[in-house]
């Protein structure tokens, strides 16, 4: 994949069932942990397809959001409404050997995706090596 400011991804081998990853990244409410760019997540339902959901960043406004997309154990997808567009979240988990991979790929849709890229692409793109290393090491400390 081509990497920009308004798509991009990142993977991570984890030393962990993929079973045990998949409750660490579907615990909404310990996403802050991990993600040092989110105060806050909350699901308003279970974990499920069509499940509806809030984000509090560190600094802009309180996004609604939904899960698009759900492969239990495999991967998920959430999206955030943007002017003209979306704010779209894919996380996908691999078996590789004895670790998994998980791959978090981020991606601003629309006829804005250009410009909500160079406004908060670059500094997602610049966070999510330490966001993804954040991750790792709760998992592996589980």
């Amino acid at each position: 994949m081509h990497q920009s400011n308004h798509h991009f991804s990142l993977s991570v081998q984890i030393n962990s069932p993929r079973e045990k990853v998949w409750q660490t990244l579907i615990d909404v409410p310990t996403w802050h942990e991990w993600d040092t760019e989110l105060k806050q997540a909350r699901l308003l339902d279970e974990f499920a397809l069509g499940a509806k959901g809030v984000l509090t960043p560190l600094t802009g406004p309180t996004l609604n959001f939904v899960i698009s997309e759900l492969v239990p154990y495999q991967s998920y997808t959430f999206k955030t409404k943007m002017p003209l567009g979306w704010l779209v979240i894919n996380r996908t988990l691999t078996v590789k050997n004895e670790t998994t991979e998980f791959t978090d790929e981020i991606a601003f849709t629309g006829f804005l995706k250009r410009i909500f890229g160079a406004m908060l692409g670059g500094r997602f793109r610049a966070v999510l090596p330490e966001v993804m290393n954040n991750f790792k090491t709760i998992v592996e400390g589980r």
